[in-house]
């Protein structure tokens, strides 16, 4: 009886050595000549160009969503996953953001009779636009040169309203006429022949007198 459990005992000890022996030689043939690919650095690459190449070194690239990146070319890729450095397996997708061929639409907003330039300025800069050509202009109802008033909104380089809720592309520009004081150029501006009421003086973003 002692016999027979000892024998059970080693037919049970060498069938777990076999099956561990295969499983150990299973996995050896399985990664035998597997060499692991290190993923490139893609960012700023075109779309089309970043595919091929992943093709080329085994991998596969997959163009997973469309963003707008301020700066970058248009189907360039700004993100990738796995990141570039990473070692992975012959075969591997790898995941691709590209930026937009389309710039964004943004809507105007509403600046004339309610804003200040500095208060304008901030709201153009949160909605992707920015400010362009600052006309200066003398108006009765402004008392102070730091009240700065937006009195009118205008296409970029034109003397054209823009009304609000137009959409335009992102980062374009928009000129406001901004109130200034009937002094503003100095008390005897008028009878010297400076600015009236009225009349008006242009000036670049930065507030540089033409």
């Amino acid at each position: 009886m002692k016999k027979l459990i000892i024998n059970i005992g080693l037919i049970g000890l060498v069938s777990l050595l076999l099956i561990f022996g295969l499983l150990w030689s299973a996995s050896i043939y399985t990664n035998h000549g597997t060499e692991l690919v290190e993923v490139e650095d893609f960012e700023g690459e075109l779309s089309r160009k970043a595919i091929n190449q992943l093709s080329d070194a085994g991998l596969e690239g997959v163009v997973i969503d469309t963003v707008y990146k301020d700066g970058a070319k248009k189907l360039a890729v700004i993100n990738q996953n796995p990141s570039p450095g990473q070692m992975v397996k012959p075969g591997r997708k790898v995941y691709l953001v590209i930026n937009s061929a389309d710039i964004p639409m943004v809507e105007v907003p509403s600046l004339a009779g309610e804003t200040s330039l500095a208060q304008a300025r901030n709201i153009l800069s949160r909605r992707h636009l920015k400010v362009g050509k600052i006309i200066k202009k003398a108006h009765p109802s402004v008392r102070s040169r730091t009240d700065e008033p937006v009195l009118e909104q205008l296409e970029h380089g034109t003397s054209n309203s823009i009304a609000p809720g137009k959409l335009i592309e992102r980062n374009s520009e928009i000129d406001l006429v901004i109130g200034v004081p009937r002094d503003y150029y100095g008390s005897d501006s008028t009878s010297n022949g400076g600015p009236s009421e009225g009349s008006e003086i242009l000036e670049t973003n930065d507030a540089s007198i033409f």
